[in-house]
């Protein structure tokens, strides 16, 4: 077990991923996934054990676009150390809710593509992405915007799009996991002597390089097969730092949710347990990849910059 505390956080770090699920709040009927709890405490210990210092909680998809539990997190998890990203229905969500958002510590906003229909549409994630903005540009609002698709090679046609209705306005856009790129162990045969030539990998890097896009290195388990130290993923960790350290954060997406994919009611309805993750093993290889000054702006600068206002 290594001294995570002691060795990997001396100024501190923040975890740009996370959820708490309590079913004291009911799940939305539409919900493409029934986790099991995992509770404030919990997460206060894995906080704890891991020396993690700062967070910004998620809100899960399986409430649908009702925050009323994220709200309820917030102050219980400690408002001087946690920020969070809500979920809206752009259509009907007030404007004084989203203001009661922002004053309860929600400094941005994911996509449900799932309400949208969206995960294998581009266009329909198109509409989305130009739905959510607008609602934040609006009200003139200092969040941020994140969208993953399960498509990577979606972000070719993304890009130009991105760069036209999202960027100009200067909302920052965050895809999360890696922006579901592969390590070798994932990929199709095709790709694995060259995990670069992947479908998306350009487009992707292209945004990163930029500084049009921020990805999360988050959820090494939904890209590699190779736990716990997911070390065929070095490459894309080189990839996304090389392209613009700026642009990079870091979450555990702690309780560890399934892989993301489109699930039957029947399927969605029955809880489901949560992946078991070494966290430690994965941090361990992460840090041996980045150097002092890398790993200070994944973990504490670039959270910082964009979660802590």
């Amino acid at each position: 077990m290594i001294e995570t505390k002691r060795n990997y956080f001396p100024r501190g770090g923040w975890d740009t991923h996370h959820h708490i699920f309590d079913p004291s709040f009911p799940y939305s009927p539409d919900r493409h996934l029934t986790p099991p709890p995992a509770t404030i405490d919990a997460f206060t210990d894995f906080k704890k054990r891991l020396g993690i210092t700062k967070s910004v909680l998620t809100h899960g998809l399986s409430y649908g676009d009702d925050c009323s539990s994220l709200k309820a997190f917030i102050p219980e998890l400690g408002p001087e150390t946690t920020k969070a990203i809500g979920v809206i229905e752009p259509e009907t969500t007030s404007d004084d809710e989203i203001m009661a958002m922002h004053k309860a510590g929600v400094r941005g906003v994911r996509v449900n593509l799932y309400q949208y229909r969206a995960m294998a549409d581009v266009e329909l994630q198109k509409i989305a992405l130009s739905a959510h903005a607008a609602r934040i540009k609006k009200l003139s609002l200092p969040w941020s915007l994140t969208m993953t698709t399960i498509y990577p090679e979606f972000w070719s046609k993304l890009q130009p799009f991105v760069e036209e209705n999202i960027s100009r306005d200067g909302i920052p856009l965050i895809t999360d996991h890696f922006a579901l790129l592969k390590g070798p162990s994932m990929l199709p045969a095709e790709y694995r002597d060259d995990p670069t030539t992947q479908p998306g990998f350009e487009p992707i890097m292209n945004m990163v390089r930029t500084g049009r896009l921020y990805v999360k290195l988050s959820a090494p388990y939904r890209v590699s097969e190779q736990k716990p130290h997911y070390s065929d993923l070095k490459f894309l960790v080189r990839a996304f730092v090389d392209a613009n350290p700026n642009q990079i954060l870091w979450g555990s997406d702690w309780p560890h949710t399934p892989r993301m994919k489109v699930r039957t009611h029947e399927e969605a309805m029955a809880e489901t347990p949560f992946m078991d993750v070494d966290d430690e093993a994965w941090l361990q290889s992460l840090r041996s990849w980045l150097s002092d000054e890398e790993w200070d702006k994944v973990m504490v600068e670039n959270p910082s910059n964009l979660f802590g206002q």
